[in-house]
C-alpha cells in the first residue's frame, strides 16, 4: 500500500468513526496530511504518513506521557489556551501543535524537582523501532 492510499483510509476511517469533524486531505502540501478536528475537545489533529521526524517526535511524547501522567492535561489545556490566543497556527505564523507538548516537557524537566528525564538521560527507555509494527 502507497502513502497516497494509507493517507485516503485514514482519511476515509476518521470521517465515520464519529470523534472527529472537519476531516479534510491535503494532498498537496510539503508533507501531505489528513487534517481533522476532535468533537469533544476541539483541537486540530493532523495524520501524515511516511514522515520519519513525526513518527519519532510521536513516539517520544508517548512515552513521556507514559512516564508522567500529568502531562496530558497540561498539554491539552495548555493548547486549549493556545487557541483562544489564537497562536496555535503554524501556517499562519504560530507554533505548531506538538511545539506545546515540547514546551510543556522542558518546563516539567527544569523544575526544581524534574517531573521528568531529559532526552538524552539513561532514564528514558524506549526505541523508536518498537512501534514500527504499529504503522
Amino acid at each position: 500500500m502507497n502513502l497516497p492510499d494509507v493517507l485516503l483510509l485514514v482519511k476515509n476511517s476518521l470521517s465515520v468513526s464519529g470523534l472527529f469533524v472537519d476531516v479534510e486531505g491535503d494532498f498537496h502540501a510539503t508533507v501531505p496530511v489528513v487534517v481533522c478536528k476532535d468533537k469533544q475537545s476541539g483541537l486540530v489533529c493532523k495524520v501524515s504518513a511516511g514522515n520519519e521526524n513525526a513518527f519519532q517526535t510521536s513516539c517520544y511524547l508517548s512515552e513521556m506521557v507514559r512516564t508522567e501522567p500529568l502531562l496530558l492535561p497540561l498539554v491539552l489545556g495548555f493548547r486549549r489556551w493556545a487557541k483562544i490566543c489564537d497562536i496555535d497556527r503554524a501556517e499562519e505564523g504560530g507554533l505548531a501543535p506538538y511545539m506545546f507538548a515540547l514546551l510543556v516537557i522542558y518546563f516539567l524537566q527544569k523544575r526544581r524537582v524534574s517531573l521528568l528525564p531529559t532526552y538524552l538521560n539513561q532514564e528514558v527507555g524506549f526505541s523508536f523501532f518498537q512501534h514500527e509494527n504499529q504503522i
